[in-house]
């Protein structure tokens, strides 16, 4: 009789703790974390864990308990179901609230596609035709790089009066519609680190530093059609700013286009900001950007590089001397290479010939 009431006595304390338990999470599940706060922009990243979403609800102070949203997320079969995007959430939303969000409340997003070789006026067309932000007021932020240049020290190198110009890596994005032009930025230069870090203990070019590997990668994108070439066609631009080949080179001038094209700006006639047809009178630009005239490199890039032309330039194919290069009559974007005037004389009246 004694241990038949002993294990009654165990049973109703299971009961017990169970009923409480159940109370604590009924509880949890109905009070919000705060009675007060502002909405926060929460993000659910493709492929977040349930436990890795709580975690960050705990950090951003929307919940309190984390094992138990997990808990009940796998009791509701929600598990792996929270969908992927941005939400805007608030400390005084309750768990369930909150659950129901993060199935059906995501903010309108757009997917944009920010090819290599654009400048920033390309750039900020595509964002607002995408309902991203204005245009106006993305360049109004990306035109101020010193307002980013202490949080990213990638930009170290950056003059006080440069913009984000080749710095906001080139690739597909998700935003949300609208974004503040800042996070926008943010997310770019955020990229581009990354992206950099790939390459940044091989630079093989002595004595320079980020900003001329970037501005060197955004002629090179500019320049160079092919992946395969583009080593090639930086180490020609890197030979020809070597003192000793100053005198072949008409004084250390890169003689690149693509630079020339970026100081005229946009051209009316052709519809672009990288006009075709070049003149005289166009070659003649008075633009430090005019690198047919002025020797060196100019003062910043003149479009963004993606990381196939930021690796050419941090690790340039120079071995070959060549000093040179001219559209081959194939027309699928590869070149001939020279080493000399002469044979890039040679190469030019090929590739005249066959227009």
């Amino acid at each position: 009789m004694r241990h038949v009431r002993a294990l009654m006595l165990g049973l109703a304390l299971i009961a017990l703790v169970i009923a409480c338990g159940g109370y604590v999470a009924l509880g949890e599940l109905r009070a919000p974390a705060a009675a007060s706060g502002d909405p926060v922009e929460f993000v659910v990243a493709p492929g977040e864990s349930t436990a890795a979403i709580a975690t960050k609800l705990r950090a951003e102070g929307l919940i309190r308990q984390p094992t138990l949203f997990t808990l009940l997320a796998r009791m509701q079969d929600l598990d792996g179901k929270l969908q992927t995007g941005h939400y805007v959430l608030s400390p005084t939303m309750t768990m369930s609230q909150i659950f129901i969000a993060l199935q059906n409340s995501r903010i309108p997003e757009a997917q944009v596609t920010l090819p290599e070789g654009l400048r920033l006026e390309e750039i900020a067309t595509r964002l607002e035709q995408a309902g991203v932000v204005s245009a106006d007021t993305f360049l109004a932020a990306a035109r101020d790089g010193k307002r980013f240049r202490a949080d990213y020290f990638l930009l170290a190198a950056l003059p006080d009066d440069a913009s984000l110009e080749g710095y906001l890596f080139p690739d597909t994005y998700r935003f949300p519609q609208p974004t503040e032009a800042e996070q926008v930025v943010r997310t770019m230069l955020d990229r581009f680190v990354e992206q950099y870090g790939t390459i940044e203990r091989s630079v093989q070019v002595p004595g320079v530093n980020v900003h001329q590997i970037v501005t060197m990668a955004a002629i090179v994108q500019r320049e160079s059609a092919k992946v395969d070439e583009m080593p090639r066609v930086a180490g020609v631009f890197w030979n020809r700013l070597k003192p000793t080949n100053a005198a072949l080179v008409s004084g250390g001038t890169l003689g690149a286009d693509a630079t020339v094209q970026y100081a005229l700006g946009y051209s009316d006639a052709e519809q672009t900001w990288w006009r075709k047809d070049l003149t005289e009178a166009d070659l003649q630009v008075a633009s430090a950007y005019n690198t047919r005239l002025r020797p060196g490199l100019p003062p910043g890039p003149i479009a963004a590089p993606g990381l196939d032309a930021l690796t050419a330039a941090a690790k340039p194919d120079d071995q070959g001397g060549y000093l040179f290069f001219v559209a081959d009559c194939a027309r699928d974007g590869t070149h001939n290479f020279a080493t000399s005037f002469e044979e890039f004389q040679q190469y030019e009246a090929t590739w005249l010939a066959c227009q």
